[in-house]
């Protein structure tokens, strides 16, 4: 079996890779120059991609990513690194935790640890000395100790010892003097180089940001950063469906509303990322899918919505995208579900006409209802096959919605609406969670088995404790949604 899988990874990458005279730029569109120049942990070339194997050793493997396949050779003293969101106060406490679903990873740090930041070139380093050495982004963490350097330059990196955390930035000391350099890369997520050794490496499960340069068809890596896609191998309940679900910031409001419905259901993921708009899609959803063609990884259902974030993209590239993404979620054999885009409320300005160049007016009420799942909507009826949750009409047509949808918003200018914003928060997620739960186990057919109770609790639930957006919420009718098929299926199709 081992043996046949390495076979059909060798002819991807033949098909691919040719010995043409074609440029490695238009093989494989997604290894890009750096930002970085004149760096020795770092060459002049990155990329990324889901990790597959080749070797035992894991001295070599595949990224796999849009282009289909890359094969990666670990410079003997390559540097390797994890990315992910650090807690606050996290570097003084000396750990790093990552969550993925209800598993949490903890990574132990080192008691000192050094920044580094490189420029691109000469003329960058005369623009930040001009600008009075002012904070600056795109720092990396080191655990090795890197030694105090200005930029010269001949030399265009600035380095020395993290010091304290400082909003957005660390504190570093270089010399006697202390500067402001951003750590967070990909995804706000920091890059904290050194932590891991080669031998941490796993296939399927992390994707891998390899630097380097390529040097024929193998890209030679000096660094490679890696982050986790997904619960390590074994964490599954073999005899459940697997279930990934996209989406953006609204779908981590219903995440827990979610999972709770689903509970001993399903295995079920996310992203380890907001996924933002549709193009965000189509750049990162064969990291999303991961190795779904391997035996224990298929994906049995998937679920989507790209919306909000293309409150001003148009409809040709809006649609063009989403076709991209579709093609590539069709390939897993998964049931799919596509997921309407939540309302804005009327607290935001009226939505306009297009705008210049046939965009959508951007986040104002109206938006999503006139333009974006229309546009979605149009797409989806070419795949009669997709199924639909419509979140959309929920929240417009549930009179427990009435207030956050009449008040919430940006109106008057106000930062701090006490009504809540486009996001759907506390108890308001929850139906939310629920009808999308009841769409994927009936695109399953297992239209009779029941949802997990909800695990709202009765202070939850408590007219005199509601939110300004919940006051005087009908307890009964809210429950009577929660629990009764009839009504949670009314918004799906």
């Amino acid at each position: 079996m081992k043996n046949s899988i390495f076979k059909t990874f060798f002819l991807i990458h033949a098909m691919w890779v040719s010995s043409s005279a074609m440029s490695q730029e238009s093989r494989f569109s997604t290894v890009l120059q750096e930002r970085s120049y004149g760096d020795p942990y770092t060459g002049d070339m990155v990329s990324n991609g889901v990790i597959t194997p080749l070797d035992q050793d894991m001295k070599k493997f595949y990224i796999r990513n849009a282009d289909g396949v890359i094969e990666v050779q670990l410079d003997a003293d390559a540097m390797i690194g994890l990315q992910s969101r650090v807690q606050r106060g996290g570097f003084e406490a000396g750990e790093v935790v990552c969550q993925l679903g209800d598993v949490v990873r903890k990574f132990d740090l080192p008691p000192v640890l050094y920044v580094r930041r490189n420029f691109k070139d000469a003329a960058a380093v005369r623009e930040y000395q001009a600008k009075g050495l002012k904070p600056i982004f795109d720092g990396k963490l080191y655990v090795d100790k890197v030694p105090d350097h200005l930029p010269t330059e001949k030399e265009p990196w600035i380095s020395g010892r993290f010091m304290r955390e400082n909003g957005r930035f660390m504190d570093v000391k270089v010399g006697d003097d202390i500067y402001q350099i951003g750590t967070q890369g990909h995804d706000g997520q920091h890059r904290i180089m050194g932590l891991l050794k080669p031998a941490e490496i796993q296939p399927f499960v992390q994707q891998a940001f390899v630097h380097g340069h390529m040097q024929g068809d193998i890209f030679h890596a000096s660094e490679v950063v890696l982050r986790l896609l997904e619960n390590p191998a074994g964490k599954d309940d073999p005899n459940l469906p697997r279930y990934l679900f996209i989406g953006d910031s609204i779908s981590g409001n219903y995440d827990k509303a979610l999972r709770v419905a689903l509970k001993s259901r399903m295995n079920i993921y996310h992203p380890p990322t907001n996924c933002g708009p549709v193009r965000k899609g189509v750049q990162n959803v064969v990291q999303w899918l991961g190795a779904y063609d391997r035996p224990g990884r298929q994906w049995d259902v998937i679920s989507f919505n790209f919306g909000h974030w293309d409150s001003k993209n148009t409809k040709e590239e809006y649609q063009a995208d989403l076709e991209e993404v579709i093609l590539e979620l069709e390939k897993t054999k998964a049931k799919l579900v596509f997921v309407t885009t939540t309302p804005i409320p009327r607290g935001y300005p009226v939505a306009a006409d297009l705008q210049s160049g046939d965009r959508a007016p951007g986040r104002v009420q109206g938006t999503m209802k006139r333009f974006i799942n229309p546009w979605a909507l149009e797409v989806i009826a070419k795949h009669p096959e997709i199924g639909v949750c419509d979140q959309h009409s929920l929240l417009t047509g549930e009179p427990f919605y009435a207030t956050w949808m009449n008040l919430a918003g940006t109106a008057g200018g106000s930062k701090k609406n006490q009504y809540g914003d486009l996001h759907i928060g506390g108890i308001l997620a929850e139906p939310a969670g629920r009808i999308l739960a009841r769409r994927v186990l009936d695109m399953l057919g297992q239209e009779k088995t029941p949802l997990e109770a909800s695990s709202l609790s009765a202070n939850d639930l408590d007219p005199d404790r509601q939110r300004p957006a919940t006051k005087g919420l009908d307890v009964e009718d809210f429950i009577d949604l929660l629990n009764r098929n009839e009504r949670l299926r009314r918004y799906n199709w």
